[in-house]
């Protein structure tokens, strides 16, 4: 065989090895959205939540993708859209089964979910306004995070104009005590976490936490916080108002190809080439062909002896030769001259 094919099979082999991986990008100008690449938008927490387990983005509503039979989390980031009762009852009903809630909002209708969930918990009408904050009296920060597992490796919790948690019970993350909420002074609950039947809800009262415009300051709460959200995750993109997806190009993802890898391909084939071009490809045919041959293509004397041995042995003889004519001629199988 021509030199030429070996030499393509090589390149062809390594270049599908090596080259780059063109991967298509989707993203979303919607607030809080997943697939938002924007400082507004939530894809730097979607990414880490990649790298936990699976992630699942929900595009319609709830009661109609089976979230009620799933295991896992179910993520609600700044909703803006209602809640249909058929969809808070299959929130319900996911929680019931043991699973997680994540609901992030401080001003859109996270309400009317807790609402529609019989809790008593209701997210304020009015941002905290605290004397702690960054780059200005938005962007309020809180160091009081009362658990110790929420806490490991954090300086500071950033916000941006987050909203109270009212009629909370025992939360893990509060504002500073000299914050206020209209005409009320103290420390007021920021995130609490919330039996719910067999599983629990996560309320955040600040959907901004989870932006990437905060994501690098609130990175390892968040990796903290992700101990309480077992995978896998489901996003609820059903309840931004703005969520409309479009195309804007391709990412391009390198290969990392193992030596061993292309070792053994370059050794196929080489092994290949040598088997071809030497003959060798042949000798396990040939050797098929014999053994069939040997079989069923025998000498008619070597058959004779054969029936006469099992002649001696009490079989009919006549019997034999007549069996083995019916074989050779496909007389029982409309063969020869029974046709």
């Amino acid at each position: 065989m021509n030199r030429v094919f070996y030499a393509i099979l090589l390149i062809v082999g390594l270049s599908l090895m090596v080259m780059p991986l063109s991967v298509p990008v989707f993203k979303s100008s919607a607030d809080y959205s997943v697939i938002n690449t924007n400082s507004t938008g939530t894809s730097s927490f979607g990414k880490l939540l990649y790298s936990k387990g699976g992630v699942s983005p929900i595009l319609g509503p709830l009661d109609s993708t089976g979230i009620s039979d799933e295991k896992g989390t179910l993520v609600i980031i700044g909703p803006n859209i209602d809640f249909a009762p058929g969809e808070i009852s299959s929130v319900r009903a996911f929680l019931e089964n043991g699973n997680t809630l994540l609901l992030a909002d401080d001003f859109g209708t996270g309400n009317e979910l807790l609402e529609g969930l019989g809790l008593k918990e209701r997210l304020s009408k009015e941002p905290i306004v605290s004397p702690a904050y960054l780059k200005n009296g938005n962007f309020t920060i809180t160091t009081d995070i009362r658990d110790e597992s929420l806490a490991r490796n954090v300086e500071f919790l950033l916000t941006y104009r987050p909203s109270a948690i009212l009629h909370a019970g025992s939360a893990l993350v509060y504002s500073p005590n000299a914050s206020r909420v209209g005409k009320e002074y103290g420390p007021f609950p920021l995130l609490e976490v919330i039996p719910y039947g067999k599983g629990r809800i996560i309320l955040v009262s600040d959907p901004d936490v989870f932006t990437n415009s905060l994501f690098a300051e609130n990175r390892a709460f968040i990796e903290n916080l992700l101990n309480y959200m077992p995978g896998p995750y489901y996003i609820d993109e059903a309840h931004h108002r703005d969520f409309n997806p479009y195309s804007s190009g391709t990412i391009t993802i390198r290969r990392v190809v193992k030596k061993e890898l292309v070792f053994y391909y370059v050794l196929g084939v080489a092994l290949l080439a040598f088997l071809v071009e030497t003959g060798l490809w042949v000798k396990p045919f040939e050797w098929i062909f014999s053994l069939l041959f040997r079989l069923f293509g025998g000498e008619e004397e070597n058959l004779e002896e054969t029936i006469k041995s099992l002649e001696e042995e009490g079989l009919d003889g006549e019997l034999l030769r007549k069996i083995i004519w019916e074989i050779r001629t496909g007389s029982k199988l409309g063969g020869g001259d029974g046709r």
